[in-house]
């Protein structure tokens, strides 16, 4: 079947109408007429495989890695900058557009390729060989990764010695690879206890792969430390921070300076500053530098450890607490002149109700999620905040995700 291709779908598909419905087409662009063999149900419409492309567009591209099309990782290699940008821009847009909240929309923010410092793959030995890396689009089926030209060198230099190293004690499972400034931080997701010989072979292969600490993971309970050769350390800025295990830590370190800047450039008139979601400290800790006052709250324990730690010389004081649960409430939040909050893909529904009815004079949103962030601005605009320009920011290179940032002020009466 010929169809012609119409759009851009929220995950990078092409997206056509045929008589029987929608077809969602990978790895189409707009204007292409390609050959299509449909395969599976999708929502309302048919998802299909491009078996030739009739009439390409011209903002197609030769993709910059030999497994796009079959690894799940990327979706817009394909995509020509001017498209890419645009459909990265348009994600943000619509969302909010969904919600009802009118705001401006500038140019997306884009890391460089080779920037990515933490993934999670999957592995698997398949008779005397491992494989290892993403798997395919909507599969369990691993790609074998022979090339990634998003994630760090040291990060894809690291998988042969993982491929020799694993099947010695596990035959299937994920790992997470982190670089820091140290080294690489690398956790094996597996079934079973870590046995004798994989603690006593542990140092000669951290040592090979440039691996600071290796932990392991049943599954079901927090990763256990293996060997630390030496505590991971990543820089905030100007302030070096100890990772606790398990942390959360910005895709690359462009992106994060992108988004510090940002949150700084947002408080320089502000004096006193709640860092809400804190994580390890990513703004906590710059901001406090900066000479603001900074009040760190996470849900982590460890991790509100790492900040106190990192952040005693400047002030900061740390609080433990499940903000989805038990969020700050106005009479808390009126000491702060603004709010920085940076929360996980569900966003931040319950703060920013209490935020709404506090009236904090700035709010400065960080998201990893449009929807959520549209969902919770929405709030923020029925309380008579005003919405500045929305940055998008690409840290996850030629996928479907897109992050964004942007400022909130109440309104003058």
């Amino acid at each position: 079947m010929e169809i012609r291709i119409n759009s851009l779908g929220a995950r990078g598909d092409g997206i056509a109408e045929s008589g029987e419905g929608t077809v969602y087409v990978p790895d189409a662009l707009p204007g292409e007429l390609v050959r299509v063999v449909k395969t599976l149900r999708r929502g309302d419409g048919q998802r299909a495989v491009v078996r030739d492309v009739v009439e390409a567009s011209s903002e197609r591209i030769s993709p910059a890695c030999g497994h796009f099309g079959t690894c799940g990782g990327c979706a817009a290699q394909h995509m020509g900058a001017g498209l890419y940008a645009a459909w990265k821009r348009d994600l943000v847009r619509n969302s909010l557009a969904r919600a009802g909240v009118d705001a401006e929309v500038l140019t997306t923010v884009s890391v460089l390729p080779s920037t990515r410092r933490r993934v999670r793959l999957g592995f698997r030995q398949i008779r005397d060989s491992v494989i290892v890396g993403f798997r395919e689009a909507g599969s369990d089926r691993i790609v074998d990764l022979a090339e990634c030209p998003v994630a760090t060198p040291r990060v894809v230099g690291v998988l042969s010695a993982l491929r020799r190293f694993l099947p010695r004690f596990t035959n299937h499972g994920e790992v997470a690879v982190t670089e820091t400034d140290n080294g690489l931080d690398v956790v094996v997701f597996a079934k079973g206890e870590p046995d004798l010989d994989l603690r006593m072979d542990a140092p000669a292969f951290c040592d090979e792969a440039g691996i600071c600490r290796l932990s392991w993971s049943d599954g079901d309970s927090l990763p256990e430390p293996i060997l630390v050769a030496g505590e991971p350390v990543v820089r905030f800025g100007d302030v070096a921070v100890s990772m606790p295990l398990d942390s959360f830590l910005q895709p690359t370190a462009p992106g994060e300076a992108a988004l510090r800047d940002f949150v700084i450039d947002a408080v320089a008139e502000s004096t006193a500053v709640a860092d809400l979601y804190a994580g390890c400290g990513a703004f906590s800790l710059p901001v406090a530098a900066a000479g603001k006052t900074v009040h760190a709250v996470e849900a982590v324990a460890a991790q509100c450890a790492a900040v106190q730690a990192a952040g005693d010389h400047w002030g900061v004081t740390v609080e433990t607490r499940d903000l989805v649960r038990q969020p700050l409430r106005p009479s808390e939040l009126i000491r702060f002149d603004a709010i920085v909050l940076d929360p996980p893909r569900a966003g931040a529904g319950p703060q920013v109700e209490q935020l709404a009815a506090a009236g904090v004079p700035l709010v400065v949103y960080v998201s990893c999620n449009p929807a959520t962030f549209a969902r919770d601005a929405r709030v923020l605009a029925d309380a008579e905040y005003a919405i500045g320009p929305v940055q998008p920011f690409d840290q996850f290179l030629w996928s479907h995700h897109i992050e964004l940032a942007a400022v909130f002020r109440v309104r003058q009466s």
